[in-house]
C-alpha cells in the first residue's frame, strides 16, 4: 500500500479512511490551475480507492494486482452459473453400500436368486426407496446403479 494509507491508521493499525459518496465535479472550476489540481486530486483519490479495494481483497502484494482485482470484481458481478436439473442423489458412497448389499444377498450357487431378485427386494426397503424417488421400475433403476457401482469398483 502507499504511505498515504499507512499514515491513516489508528493505534490498533486499523485503517481510518472514509470516502465520500459524492462525485467530484469539474463544473465549478475557475481556472486551468484549479482544473489541473482538481483533476490530479481526483485521479489520486480514485487510485487510492482502488488500492484500498485491492487491500480489502488481500491483493496488496500480488505482482498482477490490477488483473486479480478486475477478476475478483468480475466474479462478484458474474458468479458461476448453477447446473441445470435436479441434484444427483446417488453418490459414490451410496453406490458402494448398494454393491455390498446386493453381493451379500446374492448366492452364487442359487441360479434363481441373483442380482435381479436382490434388487427387487431392496427396492422396497429404506434407504433405497427414498433414493429411487418412486420411479416406475424401481428394481431396474436399482439394478442399473448396482452395475454402475460394480464398473467403478473394477476400475
Amino acid at each position: 500500500m502507499t504511505d498515504l494509507i499507512d499514515m491513516n491508521r489508528d493505534e490498533n493499525r486499523k485503517a481510518q479512511i472514509q470516502f465520500s459518496r459524492e462525485p467530484i465535479s469539474t463544473a465549478q472550476v475557475n481556472s486551468a490551475v484549479e482544473y489541473s489540481t482538481e483533476q490530479f486530486a481526483r485521479k489520486e483519490l480514485e487510485n487510492l480507492k482502488l488500492r484500498a479495494l485491492a487491500h480489502a481483497f488481500g491483493l496488496d502484494d500480488e505482482p498482477n494486482m490490477w488483473f486479480y482485482l478486475a477478476l475478483k470484481l468480475a466474479q462478484l458481478h458474474y458468479p458461476e452459473p448453477k447446473k441445470a436439473g435436479r441434484k444427483l442423489k446417488w453418490d459414490i458412497q451410496s453406490r458402494k453400500v448398494l454393491l455390498a448389499e446386493v453381493e451379500r444377498m446374492v448366492d452364487p450357487s442359487d441360479q434363481t436368486h441373483g442380482v435381479n431378485h436382490s434388487c427387487k427386494i431392496l427396492a422396497n426397503m429404506q434407504p433405497w426407496l427414498s433414493l429411487l424417488g418412486g420411479k416406475l421400475n424401481q428394481s431396474e433403476a436399482l439394478r442399473a446403479q448396482y452395475y454402475l457401482a460394480k464398473d467403478t469398483a473394477n476400475k
